[in-house]
């Protein structure tokens, strides 16, 4: 019997071995596949789940944003117009250092020697209640960054375990070296890297890169266990802009508005074999690190004049407005060079072409006067002498239909396409709707509105062989690792005439130069070719005048065009002359050529020199009109000598 129980014992403990080793060898193998479950998480899948945690943001104690670099601005040289420069900003944890007294005596003298931290600006940021971010200190250099690093891992003393609780967030600050230097072309930026006019705001796209981020926790010993996705910076814009031009012409309109009053002054200079701006000025340039500090016309600081703030905000916006690409005007004659052209290319003239001219021509119940009684003028001579009754006898063979054809043809009443913000496409009648008068008017550059991108680009195209370029100010386009994103074409846009007109318009605009209107604008060593333009604007007998000079140099193989615009200057002796701009063009290119890789033949020596007021005979009268009063643009009962000059 006891046997029997024996062996039934036996075989109940063999039993229950099994059992446990049974039990024993699937929890094995579950904790085995648990581990190695828990290992290809890690491992595979670590990165994704901690990136999912984190931007839930559990158990993340820390975070910010690393802000991108927005990128650089250069000239045509790789010369920085406008760079981004990087600061740091100071971020306490008061939660943190407040846990213990040791971390807030130890963090707190760190800050007073790394940032001269006073006791009254740490007590403030420890009042922060449950906080974990509080800004300190904004835009500090790293010099200072690296002078509390320095502290916390100070080995040579116990110190720096101590010193908790403390990090820096990156910021960028727009730096702009040349201060005032381009500031129409380049524009600003505001808060939020939103660019403000200029290649600023018109390449803003490009120029803004992503922000990066870094997210982290602190662990059981109150270390900053952080993870980081960097930023991706902006892309740097090669501009068209030669930074020495620039200044040059800058100094010059500077010089010109510390002698004279006008509303508005302009200069562009523009390669006429590609459309590229070298440089562009409008008014008094503005500094672009302070682009709020209003800079008025004549030079004299807002803070000198009592304003309202709608008269503050006013100021503002015209010291920001690009005049070459914003405003609109009346050209003048400058036009002239275009009615012309247009003839010769329909062949409704021929280079031979001469026209009478009685100083008078009566047009639609009109008198329309010309600068002088010419008498005869050749075709070349009506573009040099400035002579209304020849380009009134042109325009009437064209017929307002072809006109107007030849208007659009050559750019006018459209936008150029210019890469700049604000680009007005000017003010144009319908052909339909001219009359005689009207017809007569606009053949001499009055009646309609462009501007100077428009103007610039069209005469280039009449004396560089015909070729029509979209005028551009960016060059290039490259990433942070130096690959090109964009590159300029040159836009071929249209050819506008043909090789023989173009000849022609080169030989044309050398003679008003040389002997004609334009004078002033000989340089001494350059062939300079040109058109000088006079325009009336608003209420006639006002006598408020745009006068202008477009020209190009050298004159039979251009290189360079350059186009000086000034809107009602306030002189009693040359408020309708054309020496102010021409004398103006003459200086600016003196300086700039040599530069530009145009040097003088050494051969030509003008000897001209202009001092003191003109003589009669240079003041501009060449597109005054008289008009009888149901048009609007009467000019009432003008003596003789009150009309166009040039």
């Amino acid at each position: 019997m006891s046997r029997k129980i024996g062996v039934r014992y036996i075989n109940s403990s063999e039993n229950n071995q099994r059992r446990i080793l049974l039990v024993l060898g699937i929890m094995g193998a579950v904790l085995l596949f648990l581990i190695g479950r828990i290992a290809y998480w890690q491992i595979a899948k670590g990165t994704e789940y901690q990136n999912a945690i984190q931007d839930q943001g559990y158990n993340s104690t820390v975070g910010s944003k690393i802000p991108f670099q927005r990128g650089t601005i250069t000239d045509r040289n790789g010369v920085a117009l406008a760079y981004s420069s990087k600061t740091y900003n100071v971020i306490l944890d008061p939660k943190v250092i407040k846990s213990s007294a040791t971390y807030m005596k130890y963090t707190k003298e760190a800050l007073a020697k790394a940032f001269g931290t006073t006791d009254e600006e740490f007590d403030t940021a420890m009042e922060q209640k449950n906080s974990n971010y509080y800004i300190l200190y904004r835009k500090q250099p790293y010099e200072k960054i690296a002078e509390f690093k320095n502290l916390q891992t100070d080995v040579s003393t116990e110190d720096h375990k101590f010193i908790k609780g403390v990090w820096f967030e990156t910021e960028y600050e727009r730096t702009y070296p040349y201060g005032t230097a381009a500031s129409h072309v380049i524009g600003f930026t505001n808060a939020g890297n939103v660019g403000c006019w200029g290649i600023e705001q018109e390449y803003n796209r490009y120029l803004n890169g992503t922000d990066g981020r870094v997210s982290g926790y602190y662990d059981v010993d109150l270390n900053l266990i952080t993870n980081t996705w960097e930023a991706v910076p902006g892309d740097t814009v090669v501009s068209t802009i030669d930074l020495y031009t620039q200044q040059a012409v800058e100094k010059h309109v500077n010089a010109f508005l510390d002698q004279y009053t006008c509303n508005n002054i302009g200069v562009l200079v523009m390669d006429a074999t590609n459309g590229e701006i070298v440089a562009m000025v409008s008014n008094r340039s503005y500094d672009l690190n302070n682009p709020r500090d209003i800079i008025l016309l004549d030079g004299k600081s807002a803070d000198d004049v009592e304003m309202t703030d709608e008269e503050r905000l006013n100021a503002l916006n015209k010291m920001w407005r690009n005049f070459c690409v914003c405003d609109t005007y009346e050209p003048g004659s400058t036009f002239k060079c275009f009615t012309v052209a247009a003839a010769l290319e329909e062949k409704i003239v021929s280079k031979d072409s001469h026209y009478k001219c009685d100083g008078i021509t009566e047009v639609g119940g009109a008198k329309i006067r010309c600068n002088a009684t010419h008498v005869e003028v050749s075709l070349k001579e009506s573009i040099s002498k400035s002579c209304n009754s020849a380009l009134i006898a042109i325009a009437e063979k064209e017929g307002a239909k072809l006109f107007y054809q030849y208007q659009t043809h050559f750019g006018f009443g459209e936008k150029t396409g210019i890469d700049l913000p604000g680009e007005a496409q000017g003010v144009m009648m319908k052909h339909t709707n001219y009359s005689d008068l009207e017809l007569a008017t606009q053949s001499f550059g009055q009646g309609f509105n462009v501007t100077m991108v428009q103007i610039a680009a069209a005469y280039a195209s009449l004396v560089n062989g015909g070729y029509y370029y979209q005028p551009h100010i960016v060059r290039q386009i490259m990433n942070a690792d130096g690959a090109t994103v964009y590159e300029s074409d040159n836009l071929l846009v249209r050819k506008t005439v043909s090789a023989d007109t173009s000849a022609f318009m080169q030989e044309a605009t050398l003679l008003t130069v040389e002997s004609g209107t334009a004078r002033p604008a000989q340089t001494e060593g350059y062939k300079v070719g040109g058109k000088t333009g006079t325009a009336k604007k608003g209420i006639r007998d006002l006598n408020q005048f745009v006068v202008s000079f477009i020209g190009s140099v050298p004159y039979n193989n251009p290189k360079y065009i350059i186009y000086v615009v000034i809107d009602q200057i306030d002189d009693e002796k040359l408020y309708n002359s054309s020496r102010p701009e021409t004398q103006l063009t003459s200086e600016i290119l003196a300086e700039i050529l040599p530069n530009l890789g145009v040097y003088p033949d050494g051969e030509i020596h003008y000897g001209v020199e202009y001092t003191g007021i003109p003589d009669a005979d240079e003041i501009n009268t060449a597109d005054l009109q008289d008009l009888p009063e149901n048009t609007g643009d009467s000019d009432g009962d003008k003596k003789s000598d009150v009309t166009d000059g040039d």
